[in-house]
Parts: C-alpha cells; sequence; structure tokens
C-alpha cells in the first residue's frame, strides 16, 4: 500500500496494490462525488487506487454526501458495496449506502498496514 498526500492541493492518493496499479489490466473507475474516485481491477474487482481531492476539508465534515454513489445503478452499488464496506476501503470510508452519506476516516498506521488491509499476496 502506497500513501501519497498533496498536502498544497489537498489530494490523497491511495495505491492498495502497487503491482495491479502498474499492471496493464482494465480499471474500471467509479465517481463516488466530486474529487473522489475508486479505481478497480475489473477482471478481480479488486481495489486499485482512491484519489480524494480536498481530504483534509472532507475529513473535517462529520458528514460528507456521496451524490455519486447515488447516481451508479442500483446493480453496480449491489456489486460495489462489500468492496467499500470491507478492508481496505473501510479503513478510510464509512459510507451508509441506503443514504449516500458517510464520512472519511483519518486511520492509524498500524490500522492501514493491519493483516486485513495489506498483504504480500497479489
Amino acid at each position: 500500500m502506497l500513501l501519497d498526500y498533496d498536502d498544497e492541493g489537498d489530494i490523497l492518493e491511495v495505491i492498495f496494490d502497487e503491482r495491479l496499479h502498474r499492471a496493464k489490466v482494465e480499471k474500471a473507475a467509479y465517481r463516488l462525488r466530486d474529487g473522489f474516485m475508486l479505481y478497480l481491477a475489473v477482471d478481480s474487482m479488486k481495489p486499485v487506487q482512491l484519489t480524494v481531492v480536498n481530504y483534509w476539508r472532507l475529513m473535517q465534515l462529520p458528514v460528507v454526501p456521496f451524490d455519486g454513489w447515488q447516481k451508479l445503478k442500483k446493480t453496480v452499488q449491489k456489486q460495489l458495496l462489500p468492496i467499500i464496506t470491507s478492508p481496505p476501503l473501510s479503513t478510510f470510508l464509512k459510507l451508509d449506502p441506503k443514504t449516500g452519506y458517510g464520512h472519511l476516516s483519518k486511520p492509524a498506521m498500524p490500522e492501514v498496514f493491519s493483516p486485513e488491509t495489506f498483504s504480500l499476496a497479489a
């Protein structure tokens, strides 16, 4: 896992699997809200990258509307729900799939690199 935060642009980039990120595999992008993109490997549906623009500002909000989630087709929401509510994504994001509201979490480093969120196996 690779975390890159640009404080000048207030952008957090989380690379969940560096090998998948570099590989020439087909990736699907899901816009959960403006400036909040989730990239998955199409064949495995594994999270590859999360990009959050205005990360620090969003961290200050008690509730964040994920209007992009609400605009996704119900079949896509159903497919994404187990991915979003499980590590490693659930370490950074808490989302109520019914309302489309949630909040960002600032995980502690041990939590980021816990066995549930990080493994050496590809």
